[in-house]
């Protein structure tokens, strides 16, 4: 173990550091480090050694941990108490379980937190978690920390409360460019990046064999029929929208996006037919993409289900179009034929043979997919072949509680079962043993989700990956697209160790940096004392963060009427545009306006969105109400 942490309360037989986690550590001690590590090689170990460190100086301190779900917080718990111990040997886990007035006492003891963001930044807002107690915050999978999760606010309120405390974030794969990995570096306050790849002289003594092989599979003739009559049916729309100027590209899934979101911003301030014929076609095309894709990539249950929820329920004017569309109508004739003759995805097959040849006594694997009903289907399949003992893993929407997820790995580890059939929820955040064999029923085209499905093969012997393409479909374009982004990745994190490019660190945490009001004039107010009070309802999640960080005396609790209590007389009931409408014509925004005025001298009803009008065709409310 390394000179630098030599604490009398670490259990030094169960650390087996290696020597780039200590050197990782030693430097993350200095400065605000991202440790870029390859999956399976010692994350957590960089995180512990340097707990270990800030406890030798300061025992008394406090150390918290974040993962992105709970049953990842539970492992990282049980690998802390396993190799050290805080002078008060508290290890605690806050979850949304505990009642906040409980989780605001146990914040006040001392040890190591371990805690999902969520809880984290429900308590800052609340002013339940003394942060500047904090020594040391970890932030696992901290390439999250963008948009809206939860890390950027709470490496902010961090750093507001105590500027010498030490941040760590960890993860395997931060972004594919320069930019994405400055995100993470500037919204974390880092200053260090420590980088080690597979090819590193001192990491690669560790790294197992990974053999990737991609196999093509060939649609058949069915197939392709039912495929050419739903592109026929895209094209027309997707044409009008070229003509029209709305659309310049080849009309795939991101272009469709991008064009729905750019004609409901001028949805918002123009009363143009034109838009609204755009929107619907916009609409079609997106849904018709859906099922090319699911047909192309997944099998004809998938996209069989879909179109029989889309004749049941229509819906939008759009969908009540396609099925009256002529080429629609052939395509889904089409599907309904497989459907009734037992019509399989080629790749089932293929999925089925290899394990059929490859799997033998004591041999895991793992097939990951895109859609839940995939699992199903090929959990189905997988269940008729006599020594495969698949399983379904899913996520918490669709039933898989974290306690019914936990009892499925134990089973799976102890080889009760061993095929794990999972969606997206197997790529991160779960104790998943790693495995024999890793599958990819498709490819995806994130490099992140690609390098984290890879990681659970190869950690402790040598690994396969094997990657299903149906051939010249979009499963192709998704392989080389993640390729590329992995790739270009690798690149990013080379310029960084090499100083090739700016990683923003010291700039960020400089307090010598001139502030914006040196250069506007404005002068710097007195932050002594809050000006305002304002009771919030606890469920005003993303105003809650912003007011947080301002100069308000900020309560929260659950209000029954009104979303902020500015004063006795003053309360404010906050909508989005599409909450809006939907109050509206259901007509509780009546009521709710009529129970405000009743009990506040001054209500308030604010309407959050520009695109109003774009919702359930508000326009023509005087035509349906009279």
């Amino acid at each position: 173990m390394a000179d630098f942490i030599q604490h009398p309360k670490i259990k030094e037989k169960t650390l087996h550091s290696r020597a780039y986690q200590e050197v990782i550590a030693a430097r993350a001690k200095e400065e605000n480090t991202l440790c870029v590590l390859p999956t399976g090689l010692g994350k957590t170990a960089v995180a512990i050694l340097l707990s270990a460190h800030i406890l030798q100086e300061d025992p008394g301190s406090k150390i918290l941990v974040l993962a992105p779900t709970r049953p990842l917080v539970e492992q990282h718990k049980k690998s802390f108490e396993e190799k050290l111990e805080t002078e008060t040997g508290i290890f605690q886990v806050m979850t949304g379980k505990t009642r906040p007035k409980k989780r605001a006492e146990a914040w006040k003891e001392v040890g190591a937190f371990f805690a999902t963001p969520q809880v984290v930044e429900n308590d800052i807002i609340s002013g339940n978690i003394p942060l500047e107690d904090f020594s040391l915050v970890v932030f696992d999978e901290c390439h999250k920390a963008s948009g809206d999760y939860p890390y950027k606010f709470i490496a902010d309120s961090y750093v507001d409360s105590r500027s010498e405390g030490h941040v760590l974030g960890l993860t395997a794969s931060p972004g594919s460019t320069v930019e994405d990995i400055d995100r993470i570096i500037e919204n974390l306050h880092i200053s260090n990046v420590e980088v080690r790849t597979e090819e590193d002289p001192d990491v690669k003594p560790y790294i197992k064999e990974k053999n990737v092989e991609w196999k093509k599979v060939p649609l058949n003739r069915h197939f392709k029929r039912a495929k050419k009559h739903f592109e026929k049916t895209k094209k027309k729309r997707t044409k009008k929208l070229k003509q029209k100027g709305f659309l310049s590209g080849k009309g795939n899934k991101g272009e469709l996006l991008d064009t729905r979101k750019k004609i409901q911003k001028k949805l918002s301030k123009e009363k143009d037919p034109e838009l609204f014929q755009a929107i619907s076609d916009t609409a079609a095309a997106i849904k018709v993409d859906h099922i090319i894709e699911q047909l192309e990539s997944q099998g004809v249950d998938t996209a069989y289900r879909y179109l029989q929820k889309m004749k049941k329920d229509p819906g939008s004017k759009a969908a009540k179009r396609l099925l009256n569309d002529k080429d629609f109508q052939n395509g889904m004739s089409v599907v309904e034929w497989m459907k009734k003759n037992e019509k399989k995805h080629p790749k089932l097959k293929k999925l089925r043979s290899f394990l059929e040849e490859k799997m033998s006594k004591g041999k895991t694997a793992i097939v990951f997919t895109q859609y839940r009903d995939t699992v199903d289907i090929i959990h189905d399949e997988l269940d008729e072949v006599e020594f495969l003992r698949p399983v379904k893993f899913k996520g918490q929407k669709e039933g898989f509680t974290q306690k019914k997820q936990v009892e499925i790995l134990d089973r799976f580890r102890d080889k009760e079962y061993n095929v794990l059939v999972s969606t997206s929820v197997g790529e991160e955040g779960l104790d998943i043993p790693s495995v024999d064999y890793v599958v990819f029923y498709e490819p995806i085209p994130s490099e992140i989700r690609t390098i984290q499905r890879r990681g659970r093969t190869g950690r402790q012997e040598e690994g396969y990956i094997y990657v299903l393409m149906a051939e010249d479909t979009r499963d192709e374009a998704y392989y080389w697209s993640s390729h590329h982004k992995e790739k270009r990745m690798k690149s990013a994190l080379e310029k960084l160790r090499n100083g090739d490019v700016d990683s923003g660190g010291n700039d960020i945490l400089d307090d010598n940096q001139e502030k914006v009001s040196s250069f506007t004039g404005d002068k710097e107010e007195d932050k002594s004392e809050p000006e305002v009070s304002v009771y919030a309802d606890d469920r005003e999640n993303k105003v809650l963060k912003k007011l947080s960080r301002k100069e308000v005396d900020l309560k929260t609790k659950r209000l029954e009427l009104a979303d902020f209590l500015v004063s006795e007389r003053t309360a404010v009931e906050r909508k989005k545009a599409e909450d809006f409408v939907n109050s509206l014509i259901d007509k509780r925004l009546f009521e709710q306006i009529k129970e405000l005025r009743n009990q506040f001298e001054n209500p308030v009803l604010l309407v959050e969105g520009r695109d109003l009008y774009s919702h359930r065709n508000v326009r023509n409310l005087d035509k349906r109400y009279g």
